[in-house]
């Protein structure tokens, strides 16, 4: 009842603002803007979360709106990246299961757990993977002299298998709370693979974020209230700009687009820090 009472306010509010298709234009912008930024950088959350915040909508369901409306991105930036997902499928396929897993996982904690403590981390957690790509990393070259020798070998096997649970453990934060959570898989994937392009690591988490974005709107769509007139044109314009992303990547320096993420991260982090003492 009492969200009805809300979403009853909130249109009224913005029938009182705005017409009907100036809002859905604007929606719609904010939206490709979002989807820019969700498939190029994994920053949707310093897009779309605040607008939605300014448009009036409280926290709760501005925050599920917007995993509704970025999920358009999510799969249009898959389409687009199919280029550079082309050059690393097996590492994706490694991904996959690991993320969708982790996901489940963090959205029974969800339910399960408090969630004050882990919010009031979040914020840091996102400073250190913004810092951590600001930061230049030395490629790593992959030579047959290091893929012949036996200790090489037994090293490579114990970083694919800390990569792996490194990935798990990302799934299972954006399961829980997926604010930062494409920013802290493309930190993570732009560490261990140091001797691949910035294009194909972003392609790489573009993958991994549409897995736990669509699981996190199935909950979503069984446990909160859908503000389906902001999602539709957000959704629409998340679409066309998960499509672009990619697109900038890849004719972007990687050194340019990881020192953009890291500031992008910093800002992210700071406005959330700021949220929790509000």
């Amino acid at each position: 009842m009492k969200e009805r009472t809300i979403k009853n306010v909130l249109k009224k509010e913005e029938e009182g603002t705005m017409s009907g298709i100036t809002f859905f234009i604007v929606m719609v912008v904010i939206g490709i803007l979002s989807g820019i930024v969700s498939a190029a950088a994994g920053l949707a959350s310093l897009i779309s979360y605040p607008s939605l915040l300014m448009m009036g909508l409280p926290p709760v369901i501005a925050n599920v709106t917007s995993a509704w409306s970025t999920i358009g991105s999510a799969y249009s930036s898959i389409v687009a990246s199919s280029k550079e997902l082309q050059k690393d499928r097996k590492q994706m396929w490694m991904i996959i299961p690991l993320v969708l897993v982790g996901a489940i996982i963090g959205a029974l904690l969800l339910f399960a757990l408090p969630g004050k403590l882990f919010q009031e981390l979040v914020p840091f957690c996102i400073a250190i993977a913004g810092i951590i790509l600001l930061f230049p990393h030395r490629a790593r070259q992959a030579t047959g002299e290091m893929a012949a020798d036996s200790r090489s070998l037994k090293r490579s096997r114990l970083y694919t298998v800390l990569t792996a649970i490194g990935v798990f453990i990302v799934g299972v934060y954006a399961g829980y709370f997926n604010a930062g959570a494409g920013v802290l898989m493309l930190t993570l994937l732009s560490v261990v693979n140091r001797q691949k392009s910035f294009a194909v690591n972003n392609a790489l988490k573009n993958v991994a974020m549409t897995v736990t974005n669509t699981i996190s709107v199935a909950i979503f769509a069984f446990e909160t209230t859908i503000e389906w007139s902001y999602i539709i044109p957000l959704f629409l314009g998340n679409i066309l700009g998960g499509a672009l992303g990619p697109v900038i990547v890849r004719h972007l320096p990687g050194r340019l687009m990881q020192v953009i993420v890291g500031l992008g991260s910093l800002v992210l982090a700071v406005s959330l820090l700021a949220r929790n003492f509000l």
